[in-house]
């Protein structure tokens, strides 16, 4: 059978307008749709704004319309537009928030019916649980209870409202539950949204810190690490507590890490011993170790980390000798940088030295650009003027001195 190409360019076109003319009625609908949204916007706007500043010359039926719609997802969202309006509206802000607890036993009704449609309907219904601060710190609240379950979904953003909602009203054992439940089906949440999250909480964050350490050997690393960021923002009292994960060789290495960083933050001389023989040993273990502990050091001022730092800059890691020089740089000061970069064997830790120091302002190239010198204005004396000179002192090589220090390379070693 022979096909006539005219009559497949009818069928394409045909098609085309097919196409054409669902896209046109799909922009349509959307349109009127849109309209109609911000029509019953406007009524319910009006009706709500009577009811809440007329009370005796309204209906009660009014409040009662409100709240038996809900059961529509649409009627969620003219709600939302409804309180929006309302909220910026001067006149009925404090009413407003006066009437937001009285959604609490509609919303309570409408979890059967949530939990049983899509994702994103239960998601956007997380939402506005949040949004209009519904959950409460019972023990047995159904909507806080409701949130926990719904953290057990795969879906980010309903996982993400419900915690939300959690963090705005509700108590310090329904997140512990919630972090639970998910540990338990092997969810891994974002870990930068679960330390903002916390952050986030309405209550006690000392209180929820120690609460999420009570159930620590319940929680998978993933979620020990966002963790112990929420808590390196918030406390320096976890030095005991976290110290023990510094030196226990079953510590996941993310973990350890983490610690590391709340260490560089809360300084602790037993966990400044462990960085500098971490820096110290650099060569003997992964150098993701050495490279943290390096950055972390730059809040132990002193010789011995002075010295163990010349290690780090020596580094055949570009990371450790990048981070070493820069704690180096915060500790020293600028002759003391000066003199060790005259005297490095090492090309790559003194270059890498020498950049950082121009770079940031400590020190300035001379005419001739080769020869280096100590800018104006330098930063405040960290260690003081005594320590400084002791330091200068050792680092300086003499060479009519009988007892010379021994190679920076081995600087540490003994």
């Amino acid at each position: 059978m022979i096909i006539r190409i005219d009559y497949l360019i009818y069928v394409y076109m045909t098609l085309c307008l097919c196409m054409l003319g669902y896209n046109l009625f799909y922009l349509g609908k959307n349109k009127w749709m849109q309209k109609r949204t911000e029509k019953q916007i406007q009524d319910q706007t009006r009706r709500l704004k009577t009811f809440l500043l007329f009370p005796e010359r309204s209906s009660a039926k009014a409040d009662d319309e409100i709240k038996k719609k809900l059961t529509h997802t649409h009627q969620l969202v003219v709600l939302e537009g409804t309180l929006e309006a309302l909220n910026q509206n001067p006149l009925t802000t404090k009413q407003l928030q006066e009437w937001l607890p009285t959604l609490k036993p509609a919303f309570i009704k409408l979890i059967d019916v949530y939990m049983k449609k899509s994702v994103m309907e239960r998601s956007y219904f997380a939402y506005l649980v949040m949004r209009f601060g519904l959950c409460g710190e019972g023990a047995n609240d159904p909507l806080s209870t409701a949130m926990i379950q719904l953290t057990a979904l795969s879906s980010i953003y309903c996982r993400e409202n419900a915690l939300m909602a959690l963090y705005a009203h509700g108590s310090v054992d329904h997140i512990v539950k919630a972090y639970r439940l998910m540990a338990r089906h092997e969810i891994e949440h974002s870990r930068k949204l679960v330390s903002d999250g916390l952050l986030e909480f309405h209550g006690d964050r000392q209180q929820l810190a120690h609460a999420l350490w009570e159930n620590w050997m319940e929680f998978t690393p993933h979620y020990q690490v966002a963790f112990i960021d929420f808590i390196r923002m918030i406390s320096g009292n976890f030095r005991e507590v976290l110290m023990p994960l510094l030196t226990q060789p079953e510590t996941d290495r993310e973990v350890k890490f983490a610690v590391m960083r709340y260490f560089r933050k809360y300084p602790y001389a037993p966990a400044g011993v462990i960085l500098r023989q971490t820096v110290s040993d650099w060569e003997k273990q992964d150098w993701e170790y050495a490279a943290i502990a390096a950055a972390s050091l730059e809040s132990y001022p002193g010789k011995d980390t002075l010295k163990v730092l010349l290690i780090g800059v020596q580094s055949d890691n570009w990371y450790v000798r990048d981070n070493a020089s820069d704690s180096l740089l915060q500790l020293a000061e600028p002759q003391v940088i000066l003199e060790i970069i005259h005297q490095l064997k090492d090309s790559y830790g003194r270059q890498m030295l020498r950049y950082k120091a121009v770079s940031s302002g400590i020190l300035r190239a001379r005419d001739n650009a080769e020869e280096l010198e100590v800018a104006v204005g330098n930063k405040p004396d960290r260690l003081g003027m005594k320590a400084q000179d002791e330091i200068a002192d050792s680092f300086i090589f003499s060479d009519s001195s009988a007892e010379e220090l021994p190679p920076l390379q081995k600087w540490g070693a003994e």
